[in-house]
């Protein structure tokens, strides 16, 4: 067949075009639609659940939920026949070049913060609606409070999340604004705006955990200039302790050096 006889309207062409949808895959769309459904729930979920959550039987699932054990992206709960997500999925990301590369930028830094201070940190970056730590070092102390790589919290109730919002591009916050409208119709992005304004004043966050209570969650930006904007944010959860009795600002100050060093590395790689 010569270039002249083909049909640049013809779905199956390529250079078609054609915007519109032209391929399907049942099974992989399946597969795809339990993962997401189990990645947004935080109690493991039945098959009648993840059945009535994707708009199919258990049936029809059965076999797409037994294959995704099988391979581990997924794992049944132990003393009961629920379903929830692994980190497989998020191990694989892990393994993207570039965020390699962020997480060997920032390890001896961090290790550093951890030792000359005291105090754990991590590393978190954006994932849709969420934060997810890629990676950590924990306090050098007997006493201290971290989390574990792979942790994942709403960005509206984290210090690393709004971090990564006050400081990421205007162009990436808009189209995270349009997801946090998706799933919250509801919710106040005038407020939101607000606070997040005052964090960029401040060229740092220091806020109360919204996750747990007593912890304050101390925060700076991970800056690339090739991004435009905040790639990552690098978190201290502060617990004051009698046995290191370290004030915020002091920290703030020690995370704040930490990430400026990060960050002018990242943008030379």
């Amino acid at each position: 067949m010569s270039e002249s006889d083909i049909d640049p309207t013809d779905p199956a062409n390529p250079e078609s075009g054609d915007k519109e949808r032209r391929y399907s895959a049942p099974a992989l769309e399946k597969g795809l639609d339990i993962l997401e459904f189990l990645s947004e729930r935080r109690d493991p979920q039945s098959l009648q659940q993840i059945g009535e959550g994707v708009g199919r039987t258990k049936g029809e699932i059965f076999r797409m939920v037994s294959v995704l054990a099988e391979r581990g992206y997924i794992e049944r709960t132990e003393g009961d026949d629920r379903f929830r997500v692994t980190d497989r999925l998020f191990r694989l990301g892990m393994n993207r070049p570039v965020n390699r590369s962020l997480v060997e930028i920032a390890l001896p830094t961090m290790n550093a913060f951890a030792e000359s201070t005291g105090y754990a940190c991590h590393l978190a970056v954006q994932s849709g609606t969420q934060i997810a730590v890629i990676a950590r070092v924990e306090s050098t102390s007997h006493i201290g409070f971290t989390v574990r790589i792979g942790y994942r919290q709403p960005l509206v109730l984290t210090g690393s999340g709004h971090c990564l919002l006050a400081f990421m591009s205007a162009r990436r916050r808009h189209r995270v604004y349009e997801d946090l409208r998706r799933e919250d119709p509801w919710i106040d992005l005038d407020a939101l705006t607000q606070t997040l304004d005052g964090v960029r004043a401040a060229g740092h966050v220091r806020r109360p955990s919204g996750i747990s209570e007593a912890v304050v969650d101390l925060s700076h930006p991970i800056l690339d200039s090739h991004e435009g904007g905040a790639v990552a944010a690098l978190t201290c959860p502060y617990l004051r302790t009698r046995q290191n009795p370290k004030e915020p600002e002091e920290l703030l100050a020690a995370l704040g050096e930490a990430a400026r060093r990060i960050s002018d590395t990242l943008s030379l790689d």
